[in-house]
């Protein structure tokens, strides 16, 4: 006789670091006891995924019976709970999506999904919704927060993990919202950040003209010049066409955005930008000149070997990397070059309602993120101080 029942041979391996065997691996995976009572089981220490892996299959072909419905655990559920019974979550995220695709955006989505397919549904995926209460919400998150990622051998980002919480709880809010549903996340706290933040890197105009210098390629020449003097996003400038590109009036036109985060198949998708906006923001002669230069003839201003595609990102990661190197100066990500215009907007006497709108962004997030100023600036003001 089997002292549990499954409904699925699906685990997860989580890795995790200890002091005395180094780097160990745990199963995680659903059982239903004989009472009915469903809940989550570890097997724990294993020296690699192969003997995880076994020790899981070992378990529920000595322990346990595949059955898809417990009608003895349905028995119970009826006894305790006259309600009718909600889908499981699996079954629940499908109708999240179907609910938000045509309010949400496509690359949005498809962060969800990467998210409940890696974090969530190896847990969660045929328990019903109401399983997920308080308690059992604070063990999931607290294996989250152990949980190491398997490409860097390192735990994930705080900034990763609160995103990864925020895709649960926003899911479970809507599930309040349209099912009879008790939502325990809003009292499951989240854990205080490991490790200090992340301070933001910035170049100065100095170490963009060092970078620039050597910058061979005249595609990625125009598209880091016309970054770091505009401030715009990644996405928005690789969506730029020959007729967002103003030369005679000086402006561009920002007004959609390039993703690669698609669900459709598709290697990019073109959307609207970050905050719906569509602008003509005027740029410096500097811009001018380096985009009458490069004379871009495709469709995509910025593409790729001249042709009708855009850019591709992974290659363009990889020339700003090797031109860092090349150049000698700090490596910064391609992002980081906006946080570069709003601190040299500001180190020039730049207004933050100028710089919102220069940059597609509202004004509190520029005071919350982009209010970086040059050192110079800082000594200048410290040195007043008599």
């Amino acid at each position: 006789m089997p002292e549990y029942y499954i409904s699925s041979t699906k685990c997860a391996i989580q890795e995790r670091q200890t002091k005395r065997n180094g780097k160990v691996y745990d199963v995680v995976f659903r059982i239903t006891s004989l009472d009915g009572e469903e809940k989550q089981k570890k097997l724990s220490g294993y020296k690699s995924k192969g003997a995880a892996k076994a020790a899981h299959a070992k378990f529920i072909t000595e322990h346990c019976e595949l059955v898809k419905n417990n009608p003895l655990k349905k028995r119970v559920k009826e006894k305790e709970d006259p309600r009718p019974q909600l889908p499981s979550v699996g079954k629940l995220f499908e109708l999240h999506l179907q609910g938000i695709t045509n309010q949400t955006k496509q690359s949005s989505i498809y962060d969800r999904k990467k998210v409940f397919n890696s974090f969530i549904l190896p847990y969660y995926e045929n328990a019903p919704i109401t399983d997920l209460t308080k308690e059992e919400l604070y063990k999931w998150q607290d294996n989250l927060w152990a949980t190491v990622n398997p490409s860097t051998r390192e735990h994930y980002s705080y900034e990763y993990l609160c995103k990864i919480r925020m895709h649960f709880a926003a899911f479970l809010a809507w599930v309040e919202t349209r099912h009879s549903f008790h939502n325990a996340f809003p009292d499951v706290v989240k854990p205080k950040r490991r490790i200090s933040k992340r301070e933001t890197e910035i170049w100065t105009r100095e170490q963009f003209e060092q970078f620039i210098a050597v910058v061979d390629n005249p595609v990625y020449h125009a598209l880091f010049t016309t970054a770091f003097f505009t401030g715009r996003r990644k996405g928005e400038l690789f969506a730029l066409t020959q007729k967002d590109v103003d030369l005679k009036k000086k402006q561009i036109t920002v007004n959609k955005s390039l993703t690669t985060r698609t669900t459709t198949g598709n290697t990019y998708e073109i959307t609207s930008t970050k905050a719906d906006k569509s602008q003509k923001i005027p740029v410096c002669d500097r811009v001018i000149e380096e985009l009458k230069a490069y004379k871009g003839t495709a469709p995509f201003f910025f593409s790729r070997d001249g042709g009708a595609s855009p850019l591709s990102d992974t290659s363009m990661q990889r020339a700003f990397t090797a031109y860092c190197e090349k150049a000698g100066v700090p490596k910064i990500r391609f992002h980081d070059l906006r946080h570069s215009y709003v601190s040299m907007l500001i180190h020039l006497g730049a207004n933050f309602t100028v710089i919102a709108d220069l940059i597609g962004d509202t004004v509190e997030q520029v005071t919350k993120t982009y209010g970086h100023m040059y050192i110079s600036d800082k000594l200048e003001i410290v040195s007043k101080i008599k």
